[in-house]
C-alpha cells in the first residue's frame, strides 16, 4: 500500500454570468452582422493580433523589438525550468502575491483567507498537485481557461473597444 492521497475539500462554484451574445461589428466603415462572417473576422483578428508582426509594413520600431525579443522557440533551458517539479516555495509566494480585496472566483473565498493560512494552504495543494499529476487525474477546471473581454470606452460595436 502507498502513502495515502490526501483528501481536499474544495469550493467549486459556477459563474452566474449572462453571455452576451455578438449581433454586429463595424469595421472599416462597414457593418458585420452575419454569424459565419462575425466568427470568421474574429477568428482572424485573434490570429493576427497573435502572430509575429516584426517584419509587417507600417510595424513601429518599438513593435518590430519587442516581437524580435520574444522567442520563437522553447530552448532546453527553458523547458527544464518549466517541466522542473512544483514546489512549496512556489506555491507559497503565488498565494502571498494575490492581490488584497479580491475573490478567486465569483461568490469565492476572499484572498486575504488563503494568505493569513498560506502555511496549511500552501502545503494541501502542493500534495493534491502531485498527486493529481502521480495518477494522471484532475479537475475538469484545471483545463479550461476563462477570457473576459473588458469593454473599453468608445463605441461597442468595434471589436477593438
Amino acid at each position: 500500500m502507498g502513502t495515502p492521497t490526501p483528501k481536499l475539500s474544495l469550493i467549486s462554484t459556477k459563474l452566474e454570468r449572462k453571455k452576451t451574445l455578438l449581433k454586429e461589428l463595424k469595421v472599416d466603415g462597414r457593418t458585420i452582422s452575419d454569424q459565419k462572417d462575425l466568427s470568421h473576422y474574429i477568428t482572424k483578428f485573434y490570429a493576427n493580433l497573435y502572430a509575429s508582426k516584426a517584419h509587417a509594413p507600417g510595424t513601429s520600431k518599438a513593435q518590430k523589438k519587442c516581437w524580435e525579443s520574444v522567442p520563437t522557440w522553447v530552448t532546453e533551458a527553458m523547458n527544464i525550468d518549466m517541466t522542473r517539479p512544483l514546489s512549496l516555495a512556489e506555491i507559497t509566494e503565488a498565494i502571498t502575491s494575490l492581490p488584497k480585496g479580491k475573490v478567486l472566483r465569483h461568490n469565492g473565498i476572499p484572498t486575504e483567507f488563503f494568505q493569513k493560512y498560506v502555511n496549511e494552504v500552501a502545503l494541501m495543494l502542493l500534495l493534491a498537485f502531485k498527486a493529481m499529476l502521480a495518477q494522471g487525474l484532475t479537475s475538469e477546471y484545471i483545463n479550461k481557461g476563462m477570457i473576459t473581454l473588458i469593454r473599453k470606452l468608445g463605441d461597442h460595436s468595434k471589436l477593438g473597444n
